[in-house]
């Protein structure tokens, strides 16, 4: 179990329940450092807890977040040129999955899915040591993962999407596991280095 005077820095991979994670924190005066929206960068003398997800439950979620918030709401429609746009086009995360290698990231940004997995860790995982790592929560088993590195039950979860537009078709499917190949490999790094259970392992692979 985690004590409170080792020095946690918290890897929060956008739409991970990473929120949920570092307000549990917080309320159990569990002191840390976030990485968001940036990339992870390695430090020997760092611990670290990585907050992580299947790769393509977090593509749609990221999808699904985004519309809400651009598109239905309207609260954050002006906050990253050409968002709206492209949200409006494809209206569904499935309906982009589907035409994904028609859709250049690099020149029309959806937020959080331009920030994937491999954004934070890609370059992260080719230096961190297993010691360095104190544990992974996944979005798929959150509430054992924290009682289990923290000793904390959890009953909270904020920023939880509606289970609207969630479904694959096997073309959107087929397309994002191959989209999403790199982040994948993260999570077969993290595998590999001890740092994930089995448990853990087959839950992040598993749409």
């Amino acid at each position: 179990m985690i004590k409170n005077t080792e020095n946690i820095k918290l890897i929060h991979i956008g739409k991970c329940g990473g929120s949920t994670v570092s307000t549990i924190l917080k309320n159990n005066n569990i002191n840390f450092q976030l990485t968001h929206i940036e990339k992870a960068n390695f430090d020997m003398n760092e611990k670290y807890v990585i907050v992580i997800r299947n790769p393509i439950k977090r593509f749609i979620s990221s999808f699904n977040w985004r519309h809400k918030l651009v598109v239905q709401d309207k609260t954050q429609e002006n906050r990253f040129k050409g968002e709206k746009e492209i949200l409006q086009y494809y209206k569904t995360a499935n309906h982009l999955a589907e035409n994904i290698f028609d859709f250049d990231i690099n020149k029309t940004y959806i937020h959080h899915i331009k920030e994937d997995i491999h954004f934070y860790l890609g370059n992260f995982l080719t230096k961190c040591k297993k010691e360095n790592i104190l544990g992974i929560i996944t979005t798929e088993n959150m509430n054992h993962d924290i009682k289990h590195l923290f000793g904390i039950d959890n009953t909270l979860y904020i920023n939880k999407n509606s289970k609207n537009n969630t479904i694959l078709s096997q073309l959107g499917y087929d397309n994002l596991t191959k989209y999403l190949e790199k982040d994948f490999e993260c999570i077969h790094k993290l595998y590999s280095l001890g740092c994930l259970s089995k448990e853990q392992y087959d839950n992040l692979l598993n749409y």
